[in-house]
Parts: C-alpha cells; sequence; structure tokens
C-alpha cells in the first residue's frame, strides 16, 4: 500500500491561477461543472430578473455566466486566471451571449464602484479563496442594497470534513478549505448579509472523473485511493465509497446558500 499523501496548501495566490491554467479546457468540459441540473437550480436559486446586472466571481471557463445571460440585461465574468476566462470567452462566443463582459481581477479587489449588482453569483470556488473575509467583504460592497448574494460550494457534514480535505488538497493543492453549511451560515451573518436560503445537496461523485479534471498524476491518484482505504468508520458511513464497473463513487455535497444585503445597514 503507498503512504498516505501529505498535500500542503500552496501560500501564493499564484497557485490557483497555476492549476486552473493547466486544466482550464477540462473544465469547460466537466461533468460537474457544466451538469445542466445543477446549473439551473444555482440559476433558481439566484433570482434572477431581466433588468438585472449580475457579477459572475470565479467565472472559470463560464457555465455560470452562460447560464445567467438569457435571463438578465448584463453579466460581468470575473476571473483571476487568463486562461479561465479564455475558455469562457469562446462559450460566450460559440452561443452568441453578447450581453457577457468579462474581466480578469481578483475576488479580494474587485474593480467595481460599490452598489453596482443587483446579483453576485460564485459557485464551486470559494474553497480555493485564501482571504474569504475580504472576498465577502468585497461581495457586500458591489452589490445594491436589497440585492442578493447566491453561492454553491463543496459543504461536507463536519464529520466527514476533516478527513476529506487531504483528499481535496491531494487532488488540487490550489484548495484552501471547505466549509460546512453552519459555518456558512454563520460567517455570512457576521458580515451583514441576511442568510435567506441554505441547504446542502447530496449527490454521487465519479471520483476518477474528479481527479481526471484536476489533472491528477496516477501516482497520486493511487495514494488517495489507498488513502480511502484509511477512513474511520464515521466517514465510511457518510461517504458510502463503492467501486462499479471500474469506477469508483462516493456521496459529496454542496451548499446552496442565498444571502441578501438589507435595504438598510444595521446599526
Amino acid at each position: 500500500m503507498s503512504q498516505a499523501p501529505q498535500p500542503t496548501r500552496g501560500n501564493d495566490p499564484a497557485d490557483s491561477r497555476a492549476q486552473f491554467s493547466r486544466v482550464a479546457a477540462a473544465y469547460r468540459t466537466s461533468q460537474t461543472h457544466s451538469d445542466p441540473v445543477s446549473l439551473a437550480r444555482f440559476i433558481d436559486l439566484a433570482e434572477l430578473r431581466p433588468n438585472h446586472r449580475v457579477l459572475d466571481i470565479a467565472t472559470g471557463a463560464g457555465h455560470v455566466a452562460m447560464a445567467a445571460a438569457g435571463q438578465v440585461r448584463e453579466v460581468v465574468a470575473l476571473d483571476v486566471t487568463p486562461a479561465m476566462l479564455d475558455q469562457a470567452r469562446s462559450m460566450a462566443a460559440e452561443r452568441e451571449a453578447r450581453n457577457v463582459s468579462f474581466v480578469l481581477a481578483d475576488a479580494e479587489e474587485l474593480p467595481f464602484p460599490s452598489a453596482s449588482f443587483d446579483r453576485v453569483l460564485v459557485r464551486s470556488a470559494p474553497h480555493h479563496f485564501r482571504h474569504l473575509i475580504p472576498a465577502l467583504s468585497e461581495t457586500y460592497r458591489v452589490l445594491i442594497p436589497g440585492g442578493a448574494f447566491a453561492l454553491s460550494d463543496c459543504s461536507p457534514p463536519p464529520v466527514v470534513r476533516d478527513w476529506l480535505e487531504v483528499v481535496e488538497l491531494g487532488r488540487d493543492r490550489s484548495h484552501f478549505r471547505s466549509r460546512a453549511l453552519e459555518e456558512w451560515r454563520a460567517l455570512l451573518q457576521s458580515m451583514g448579509f441576511t442568510v435567506e436560503h441554505a441547504e446542502r445537496i447530496e449527490q454521487e461523485k465519479d471520483i476518477l472523473d474528479w481527479f481526471e479534471v484536476a489533472g491528477v498524476g496516477a501516482t497520486d491518484r493511487t495514494k488517495l485511493l489507498d488513502y480511502y482505504e484509511t477512513a474511520p468508520q464515521a466517514v465510511l458511513d457518510q461517504l458510502l465509497p463503492q467501486w462499479r464497473e471500474g469506477r469508483f463513487y462516493h456521496r459529496y455535497w454542496h451548499g446552496l446558500i442565498r444571502a441578501r444585503k438589507p435595504l438598510e445597514p444595521a446599526y
């Protein structure tokens, strides 16, 4: 049996750019990111309207931006990785989405005036943010009073989260931290948001596909699969891992949250 992986978090924000530059094309075709059912559910969560101006933070290959574009006046798709924005631009051109613009910037320093957007969206990205508080503060700032922030991100139950962090980091060194739904609720409320909706969605994930999208090499893949053999029973009871027809599956969780900026600040 291979030695269990001992991944470390990168300290340089360039880690995310390097990782996602390498796998940008794979994210465009990723089953997880392009899944029409989960995209539709996320867009429904955001409660978009035809007059809305929308910011999609960490747009990646542009799946959320494209899903929103047909329902709103304007979408600004923002990402820190040029290669990801190239993928998103290409998708927009293919779909003739003329109301989508693209901005290269960091979520921690949004280059927009305060109260610029009716909605801010972020999907499958906050677990990469090393400085989440500044990013949330910036999100709050650019929303209009009464505007809403819709987010979806990996959000395993607390009993699984710490064990699964080793897999997350071994798969992708730019991963920083998954947050349980309870953590998200408390964090957003502390920032001044009113949390209107918070639920944990459970799905079965094809783990080998998940590794492939992130470009995990054969040696690291073997170490990670061996690591599953060390899981305590409480974790196995949550994951329910199984092999079927040469593929490895287990349960995985995403949080779906909508939080609103109050019309008037709380004092």
